[in-house]
């Protein structure tokens, strides 16, 4: 009768732990199958070099030297709420070649510390490309983390920035593959 009862108690912690183990596999599978939305930069053959979560207000901005004008070209970002790539300033300190000098239908100008700031441009941006060089500093921050994009494995190739959905797994593998 003792024997039964063990086998019985046994049974049963078997079956509750193949149970848990079960709903707590199926969780996970759950969690790490939603959607996020990322930011997200990529080499010339699609490969991720940033993955970096992102939600509607997130603000960013990049900047670089301009190679001819040689002064701070400082562009800012936002995320909209459909997680659009939204150009809001654009900063500048000399008017040369490719260098906005006109504010769009909307946006307003302004004079800052010896910089021409275009404000309030609110112009949708689907992605942007970027070709780094030691001689450019070019940074990417995003909310409080900055990227020297004028260094390895950045420096020298055309990169590419968007806004996408991919799913955490995804987000957590590239994270544990960037060490």
């Amino acid at each position: 009768m003792r024997l039964r009862n063990i086998q019985k108690a046994l049974r049963f912690r078997n079956a509750f732990s193949f149970l848990l183990g079960a709903v707590l596999f199926l969780g996970a599978v759950l969690v790490l199958s939603q959607s996020i939305v990322v930011l997200q930069v990529v080499d010339e053959t699609d490969q991720p070099l940033i993955i970096h979560p992102v939600e509607s207000g997130t603000r960013f901005s990049h900047q670089y030297r301009h190679s001819v004008a040689k002064c701070p070209i400082i562009e800012k970002f936002e995320l909209d709420n459909q997680s659009r790539m939204v150009l809001m300033e654009s900063w500048n300190c000399s008017f040369g070649a490719g260098i906005a000098t006109e504010p769009p239908p909307g946006a307003s100008d302004r004079l800052v510390d010896g910089f021409y700031v275009i404000e309030d441009i609110g112009q949708v941006v689907p992605e942007l490309f970027f070709h780094p060089v030691a001689i450019t500093d070019h940074r990417l921050t995003v909310e409080n983390q900055t990227w020297n994009l004028s260094e390895p494995p950045f420096e020298g190739q055309t990169i590419r920035l968007t806004i996408e959905q991919t799913t955490r797994w995804r987000y957590w593998v590239h994270v544990i593959q960037a060490g």
